[in-house]
């Protein structure tokens, strides 16, 4: 059991840094819709595509299911999925971290 208590210590461990690293990604993609960057090749170009195609798809996704999150010129979309990111850092992390402990 402590092996295992120990494993989803860890596991939540891993889960609150990978949702710290996509609320990072989310905010490079919003402060880049605010300046437009449009670089040259190299670094900071594949930096910035590489930001858009792993935010695109979870934007595009949540405008689809929440239409009402566009009003006017204005998108909210970043703001719902960072409410999400938040809820699931929370909920994932406390649920593992809580239950790992409770094993050891």
């Amino acid at each position: 059991m402590i092996v295992l208590g120990n494993f989803l210590v860890a596991l939540g461990g891993v889960v609150h840094t990978t949702l710290s690293l996509a609320s990072l990604v989310l905010i490079a993609r919003v402060l880049f819709s605010w300046f437009r960057p449009n670089p040259p090749a190299g670094l900071l170009r594949t930096l910035v595509s590489a930001v858009y195609r792993l935010t695109d798809p979870v934007l595009d996704r949540t405008r689809e299911w929440l239409p009402f999150l566009q009003i006017g010129g204005l998108d909210l979309s970043p703001i719902a999925v960072f409410v999400a990111i938040s809820f699931l850092d929370r909920f994932l992390t406390g649920s593992l971290t809580q239950l790992g402990y409770g094993m050891l």
